[in-house]
C-alpha cells in the first residue's frame, strides 16, 4: 500500500485546516476515550494493549443526541505520550471478521443491526464502512481510499477519531438490540518495512449493565487469535485463553 492519490489527500488536509468537524485531532463531541495507541517496534506495528487484553471498548449511548453513536475508541501514536510514527504515514484498519454479538453468550445479530464507519476524510472521499453479521473481511487501502484513519503531522504526531454509528436507528433504543457488538481488525501504515498489527477486537456496549458488559469483553478477548495463530477462524479458537489487560481512559484535548 504505497501509493495514494493526491486529490483525496489534499482535500483532507482542506479539512484539516479550515478546522472541519471530522478533523482527525478533535473530538467535538467532547468524549473521553480509550484510543488504539500503537508504535512502530520491530518492524511492526506494535499496539498497546490493556488489562483485559486485545480489546478496545467503546459504548453506544441508549438516549440523548447521540443515540447509537459514538467516536471511541480513537487510534493515536502521540509524541507527548511516547508515541510517534513518520511524518506523513498513513493508517487504515483491515476488518477480519464479521460483526458479532454478545448477551449472556454470543448470538446472532439481532434486527439485520450493522456498525457504520465514517471514515477520515468523510464520505464521499472516503467511503463509509459497514460491518454486518454478513460482511465478513474488508481490507483497507490507500489507493482507492478504503477504512483510511487519517495521516501523521509533519513532526509525526498522529491521532484520529472515527464516527461509529449503530444502525438501524430509532428515534429511542430497542431493547431488544442490547448487548455487545465486536469485530476484530488490524492496522496497517503506507511506512516502509513495517508489517501490519496484530488482530484485536473492537467492542460496543448497547445497554448492558457495566457487569454484564465486561463478561461480554472477556468473551471478545477469548476470540482474538494469537500472534501464531493470525490465520486460524473464530471458530477455531473459540474456547482460547481471554488476554488479560485493559485500555487506560485518555480524555481528549
Amino acid at each position: 500500500m504505497k501509493t495514494w492519490s493526491l486529490c483525496i489527500l489534499a482535500c483532507f488536509l482542506a479539512f484539516s485546516v479550515s478546522g472541519n468537524a471530522y478533523s482527525e485531532d478533535d473530538d467535538d463531541h467532547g468524549h473521553g476515550h480509550t484510543d488504539v495507541e500503537f508504535v512502530y517496534e520491530g518492524g511492526k506495528i506494535a499496539i498497546e494493549f490493556g488489562d483485559e487484553g486485545a480489546v478496545f471498548e467503546g459504548e453506544f449511548p441508549t438516549e440523548g443526541i447521540d443515540l447509537q453513536f459514538t467516536s471511541e475508541p480513537g487510534f493515536a501514536s502521540e509524541i507527548e505520550e511516547g508515541g510517534g510514527i513518520g511524518a506523513g504515514d498513513q493508517i487504515v484498519y483491515n476488518v477480519m471478521s464479521e460483526l458479532l454479538f454478545w448477551n449472556d453468550g454470543f448470538q446472532a445479530v439481532p434486527n439485520s443491526a450493522q456498525i457504520r464507519v465514517v471514515n477520515r476524510p468523510p464520505s464521499p472521499l472516503v467511503p463509509d464502512t459497514l460491518i454486518s453479521g454478513i460482511t465478513g473481511a474488508q481490507p483497507g487501502s490507500l489507493d482507492p481510499a478504503i477504512n483510511r484513519v487519517g495521516a501523521a503531522e509533519p513532526n509525526g504526531d498522529f491521532h484520529s477519531d472515527l464516527d461509529f454509528f449503530l444502525e438501524p436507528k430509532g428515534d429511542v433504543a430497542d431493547p431488544s438490540m442490547f448487548g455487545a457488538y465486536g469485530y476484530m481488525i488490524s492496522i496497517s501504515t503506507d511506512a516502509e518495512g513495517i508489517a501490519d498489527s496484530d488482530q484485536f477486537a473492537m467492542v460496543y456496549n448497547f445497554g448492558l449493565e457495566e457487569e454484564t458488559f465486561e463478561q461480554g469483553v472477556e468473551a471478545f478477548a477469548s476470540l482474538v487469535p494469537e500472534p501464531s495463530s493470525a490465520l486460524l477462524s473464530l471458530v477455531a479458537i473459540f474456547g482460547a485463553l481471554p488476554f488479560v489487560r485493559r485500555t487506560r481512559n485518555r480524555t481528549s484535548s
